[in-house]
């Protein structure tokens, strides 16, 4: 299917309500928090397919996660993983809500699942986080899975993962950080050996965020050079609240000082939503019980709207 025919296809909402992969299980209760501040009058006609819930489950102590939350974040990740490939056989396009970072290896991996089996090159990943989530076992410092899953995702083996990104493997070299600022050192080494290009707040600030989602377009559609207006192969978007400053997104789980300001993610957004390529958004990390008067929420909505290439009502706008 070529996805730039039609620049408002039907809108299809994939809730996630999963907690598992951080050590606050707030952001379970991100995607019920979205909707209720007003997603689905900010995307208009789009279909909500409802959540994808998590059982609550013990985790071990120490650094690994243990066997009860992998085996149950397996289960949880294979049945998103199948919806978001429902939806793209659909010739819908998936908008996830989270729930933490994690879910991304599901999203990705269907993304990329479907792309073979249309025949088709797997789709660059932009990537809008505090974080660049390529951890494995052996370097993550905190043991939680929402800072591994792109490691599983660009061909690393990140054992709670094998299941959930088999045959949805993506390419590195073209993935796109915008944001990133929060980076363990083992795992800055993994990400510069994969060869990802990281824009971090303090670049997009020196050259703009016009000029960043450009590039970024460019890198991620496989077509450096590419204008974002439609040049270029397919994208998938991830955006994570914890990019912005936390003075802008309170209510996320991991808060890092020195984020976007709301008018550079906006035009960040902006942009990359415009590209006529684009064939998932996630929407991840919205912790309510961290919000300040629903704000991280409201914003989530103005995110995967514009992402989703929606007009955003004035409603929505905080």
């Amino acid at each position: 299917m070529d996805h730039g025919a039609d620049h408002r296809r039907t809108i299809e909402v994939i809730g996630a309500r999963i907690g598992l992969g951080g050590r606050c299980l707030g952001t379970a209760d991100g995607p019920r928090a979205i909707r209720a501040a007003g997603l689905l009058n900010a995307l208009g006609d789009a279909r909500d397919l409802g959540d994808i819930v998590a059982r609550e489950v013990v985790r071990s102590p120490g650094r690994h996660p243990g066997a009860a939350v992998c085996a149950e974040f397996e289960r949880v990740s294979l049945e998103l993983r199948d919806a978001v490939e429902g939806t793209l056989a659909r010739g819908a396009l998936p908008c996830v809500l989270g729930g933490d970072h994690s879910i991304g290896a599901a999203t990705q991996a269907a993304v990329g699942r479907a792309a073979r089996a249309a025949g088709r090159e797997p789709p660059g990943i932009i990537w809008i986080d505090a974080h660049t989530d390529a951890n494995t076992l052996d370097t993550t410092p905190s043991g939680n899975l929402h800072g591994m899953m792109l490691a599983a995702v660009h061909g690393l083996d990140v054992p709670p993962f094998r299941r959930i990104v088999e045959g949805g493997l993506r390419d590195p070299r073209r993935t796109v950080y915008v944001g990133a600022r929060d980076i363990d050192p083992e795992e800055r080494e993994i990400v510069s050996r994969l060869g990802c290009r990281i824009y971090t707040p303090e670049e997009i600030r020196a050259r703009g965020p016009e000029v960043v989602a450009r590039e970024a377009l460019a890198i991620a559609g496989g077509r450096e050079g590419a204008d974002g207006g439609g040049e270029g192969g397919d994208v998938s978007v991830s955006f994570d609240l914890d990019s912005l400053d936390p003075s802008v997104a309170p209510g996320v789980d991991c808060h890092v000082e020195g984020g976007l300001s709301w008018p550079e993610a906006e035009t960040l957004l902006r942009l990359i939503g415009r590209h006529l390529r684009i064939v998932a958004v996630e929407v991840v990390e919205v912790n309510p019980s961290a919000d300040i008067d629903h704000r991280t929420a409201h914003l989530a909505i103005r995110a995967a709207a514009l992402l989703c290439a929606r007009h955003v009502p004035p409603s929505a706008r905080h």
